[in-house]
């Protein structure tokens, strides 16, 4: 059933699938106003401010700029704060990122799990649930696997410029997302692993030869209107210190909590917060070197749980988890034989290690391993198809 279609017309059933489900569900989320619910970050408003509709903060490096300037021109376009052509272009995004995850799941699979897996992301809860959300993440995940399509293509290919054109691509998701930075460290490392050290330097350094180039030009643009280096965002000191801790309760009331403490410190330069609960963090960490490293394993399983926090009620939290159980269950199974050294599953596995370290450090949330739902679900694909694959074979 899945082999019926030629590649290019299952790509447009499947686009055209999750682009309705995104669609509905977006119309669902504004009519019920769930928008106000869940709350947004600052964005929005910036690009707003940026246009000259509000008025400007002090300072607008706290966030990276990339999901910003999408917003603000397609504000600017139609000349109106209304947020629909935004919700339009994320429903796009969306839908596209389920091709990227056909084309991907072709160079890591076969390609019948390559389009299970697109169809699987076409209904996939949580990233249906996040496309409406005026927020970065359904942009920075159609931008990483788009990035991934590339890097992969290049993967045993001989090497040339091209790879600095994908290494600028990665180094725009970093402003859409600045977790991303790191990301080649651990790329080298699996590249050293599977290539060779001359080769992974040498792909590494092309690479990065373009990645740097956005946050560069970023840092500049601060540099010479505050007059300091920001190369992505000043939000690291406050979320290392807001979410260095297992206790829910505490993780509620940190915002308000800290937000009071600078108002009482009377710090107003986003560095000079972000140094202090930095210094915070590390005097905890000083005080408590076991309690702290309890608390970043602890924060890794976290990461991984499979049920969601509030605001989502009883029921749903329940759904979730057991839907995410049987993905992890299936990613497991489907897992098996992608860990040899020369395979390019190696670059994904480095962003899944990166990930899972960068927010068992940082702030953790469900929310933030969205990025990793699409190389899940490819994996729970094969998974789910070793499985049917091998009742087959004893029933012959």
């Amino acid at each position: 059933m899945l082999e019926r279609l030629s590649a290019r017309r299952y790509d447009a059933a499947v686009f055209a699938l999750a682009l309705g489900l995104r669609l509905g569900f977006t119309a669902f989320f504004v009519a019920k106003g769930l928008g106000e619910v869940y709350g947004r970050d600052l964005y929005f408003n910036l690009a707003q401010s940026w246009l000259g509709w509000l008025p400007m903060p002090a300072f607008d490096a706290t966030h990276p700029p990339l999901y910003t300037m999408v917003v603000a021109a397609l504000l600017g376009i139609f000349r109106s704060p209304d947020p629909l052509p935004v919700l339009l272009l994320q429903c796009l995004a969306g839908a596209a990122s389920v091709v990227l995850v056909r084309r991907l799941g072709s160079r890591l699979a076969d390609d019948k799990t390559a389009r299970l897996a697109a169809l699987w992301c076409a209904v996939d809860p949580a990233l249906i649930f996040f496309t409406p959300h005026l927020q970065t993440e359904t942009l920075f995940i159609a931008m990483t696997l788009l990035f991934f399509v590339g890097l992969l293509k290049e993967w045993d290919r001989p090497l040339s410029w091209r790879l600095a054109a994908w290494g600028l691509w990665g180094g725009l998701c970093v402003l859409c997302r600045s977790v991303l930075g790191g990301y080649p460290a651990l790329l080298f490392l699996v590249l050293w692993r599977a290539q060779g050290l001359k080769r992974a330097f040498l792909f590494c350094a092309l690479l990065g030869a373009g990645w740097l180039a956005p946050s560069a030009a970023w840092t500049a643009r601060n540099y010479f209107k505050y007059g300091k280096v920001v190369p992505a965002a000043t939000l690291m000191g406050w979320n290392l210190y807001e979410g260095f801790t297992l206790d829910r309760e505490v993780v509620r009331r940190h915002p308000a909590e800290m937000g009071a403490e600078v108002q009482a410190l009377g710090l107003t330069d986003p560095i000079a917060v972000g140094d202090h609960f930095a210094r915070k963090t590390a005097a905890l960490v000083r005080a408590d070197p076991l309690g702290a490293v309890k608390i970043v394993v602890g924060k890794a399983f976290l990461f991984w749980r499979p049920f969601p926090y509030d605001p989502h009620v009883w029921w749903q939290r329940g759904a979730l988890g057991v839907y995410f159980t049987v993905v992890f269950a299936l990613a497991l199974w489907g897992a098996r034989g992608t860990f040899a050294a020369a395979s390019p599953w190696g670059a994904v596995w480095a962003l899944f290690a990166y990930l899972t370290v960068v927010h068992s450090v940082f702030f953790t949330s469900l929310r933030y391993r969205l990025p990793l739902e699409p190389f899940l679900v490819l994996l729970a694909s094969a998974g789910a198809l070793a499985l049917v694959r091998g009742k087959e074979g004893r029933r012959a």
